[in-house]
């Protein structure tokens, strides 16, 4: 076999690849198409009672027991006190199947984060986190107007 016998050997086997793969590439779109992602098990949300409160949490587990975990974010100029969150269990399809209602732990300052954990009291195949409720504090620090 001479040498352009090889190189265009090599050539329609190189072609045939590219072939294989963009076809698979198009079986793998429509199947993903098909069949849509379930909710995140994890996920940063802005609140759904302040834009200026956000979350970032992840599913963890404390001595054994399913909990949600992570940092409340404040971007506010004022600290934010007696934060409440529901964390929403959901089915495969994203029902809610149960929830549990939870507390951020002090003051979450301006400019800044907070770690919370809240126990799962109904496990889900996902879950979904908001706030859905808090206070701002006043300058002087005596509590204000509140964000429920």
């Amino acid at each position: 076999m001479t040498r352009l016998q090889v190189r265009l050997l090599q050539i329609r086997l190189g072609q045939i690849r590219l072939g294989q793969i963009q076809l698979w590439s198009v079986v793998v779109l429509i199947l993903a198409a098909l069949h849509p992602a379930a909710p995140a098990a994890g996920a940063g949300a802005a609140s759904t009672v302040d834009q200026r409160l956000r979350l970032d949490w992840e599913v963890g587990t404390r001595f054994n027991h399913p909990v949600i975990q992570g940092y409340i974010y404040n971007d506010y100029l004022r600290a934010a006190s007696n934060v409440q969150l529901l964390v929403e269990s959901l089915d495969a399809s994203g029902t809610p199947i149960g929830h549990t209602v939870g507390f951020v732990r002090g003051t979450v300052a301006f400019d800044n984060r907070a770690y919370f954990e809240v126990p799962i009291k109904t496990q889900g195949a996902s879950y979904r986190v908001s706030i859905t409720g808090f206070d701002w504090k006043d300058a002087g620090g005596t509590g204000g107007a509140g964000g429920m």
